[in-house]
């Protein structure tokens, strides 16, 4: 289960989290989302999407992933953008060993760097590998393009025949190139619900079908997810995490003037669930001069780098830390000399001693440090587990968005650069 942890926080913080003034202003969001009168309610599709689960489109997921898996493919080619990549990944590294072998293996085409499409082309030239390109609305120059060269590719290699039965395509917009494309093809199309937004849209076909190909469990992924729907449905900020959260994000910029969040995970296959975090944050409160700057770092890895500023450089942020309790794997050292001068570690396991390195940094960054530490802490890497966490940060974001009385749902900045992209190639 997740749990939140914030004592490393002072009294009187902690006191006026759980006070009565943001109480009240939990409260009014909560009424106002349940008449409908804020801005960007009409995208909460992703909380009705794991109350009512569609069982035949799980079917129908679940066979095209244990057809591809029977026809021994090298390679599927996951291609996506933003919302369309960063949370399946997420999902797929919290779920699976880092160094699995098993095929399919997944790429993730999410740029469009001449250096690695090219090499990748190259790669797959005697490969088998098949195709899903997710875009929610088949407009996205990044993933079209990708799209295009290797759906190509893919013709040339099998035949346009076999290449039908290779590739999937995640839409929403029925309206779109890609849609009348695969249409046509006669590709198999998955639907993103029309009021989910990219970057909520991880449990529905956008992830829940790659997750299926790497043989995730989905079902426990719809009960995680479940179950923290129920928890955060408590309003009372002092018993639910998720609000306290938000609360606490909220002071932290609003009170204290922090800038800057940095989010922490002590373990490589959690890197894209801070990646998860940082977009699911960032895209959401990124507007009107207002949300703090989301920024990520893998310990202990980043205290050879930054740990010297984190402990003595300016006081401008606040760390939020994501601890798993019982990681995937782990062992027992059996040093029997003292050589290498590490006998004192003997009949300690490696997820011990990584325990050991968190404790001494927080306590060194709060108390020595003077940052504020706030602590996420899951008890395992599951399904189950991603579905609560997927869900959690999503409930956090809705309440920390509204408490800054923006849109949490919107992006109108990220069409900036596309507009000037657009004209800057048609020129």
């Amino acid at each position: 289960m997740l749990t939140f942890n914030d004592e490393y926080i002072p009294t009187k913080i902690r006191k006026a989290i759980t006070g009565t003034k943001y109480q009240k202003s939990v409260d009014d969001i909560l009424k106002k989302i349940k008449l409908k009168t804020l801005p960007g309610v009409e995208m909460l599709g992703w909380v009705d999407l794991i109350t009512n689960y569609n069982n035949h489109l799980l079917t129908l997921m679940h066979q095209k992933a244990k057809q591809w898996q029977n026809m021994k493919l090298d390679y599927v080619l996951v291609i996506g953008i933003g919302g369309s990549y960063v949370g399946v990944k997420a999902g797929v590294d919290f779920c699976t060993q880092p160094f699995d072998q098993s095929k399919p293996k997944i790429i993730w085409v999410s740029n469009i760097s001449a250096t690695f499409l090219c090499s990748l082309q190259q790669m797959l030239a005697k490969k088998q590998f098949a195709i899903i390109a997710t875009s929610r609305s088949g407009t996205t120059l990044e993933p079209a393009l990708a799209f295009h060269l290797f759906r190509e590719q893919l013709e040339k290699q099998v035949g346009v025949k076999s290449a039908t039965k290779l590739i999937t395509v995640i839409t929403s917009d029925t309206n779109s190139n890609l849609y009348k494309l695969a249409k046509n093809k006669k590709y198999t199309i998955f639907p993103i619900p029309a009021d989910v937004g990219g970057r909520f849209s991880t449990l529905s076909p956008v992830g829940m079908f790659p997750m299926m190909i790497k043989n995730i469990d989905a079902l426990a992924l719809i009960r995680g997810a479940s179950q923290a729907l129920k928890d955060t449905k408590n309003r009372l900020v002092s018993s639910n995490s998720a609000f306290r959260y938000a609360c606490y994000r909220h002071y932290f910029r609003t009170k204290l003037k922090l800038q800057i969040e940095n989010f922490i995970v002590y373990d490589p296959n959690l890197v894209f669930c801070g990646e998860m975090w940082r977009q699911i944050f960032g895209e959401s409160e990124g507007k009107e001069n207002k949300g703090l700057f989301p920024t990520l770092q893998l310990f202990t890895t980043d205290l050879h780098s930054m740990g010297q500023y984190l402990q003595e450089g300016t006081r401008n942020f606040f760390e939020t830390t994501l601890l798993v309790e019982k990681p995937l794997l782990d062992t027992k050292l059996k040093i029997t000399s003292d050589i290498d001068k590490l006998h004192y570690l003997n009949n300690r396991s490696l997820d011990f001693i990584n325990k050991k390195a968190f404790e001494g940094t927080v306590v060194a960054h709060s108390k020595l440090g003077k940052s504020y530490n706030l602590i996420i802490n899951l008890t395992t890497t599951d399904s189950y587990h991603f579905g609560y966490l997927f869900i959690w940060l999503a409930m956090a974001v809705t309440i920390s968005g509204y408490l800054l009385k923006i849109n949490p749902f919107n992006q109108p900045g990220v069409e900036a650069y596309k507009k000037n992209m657009q004209i800057l190639l048609k020129k």
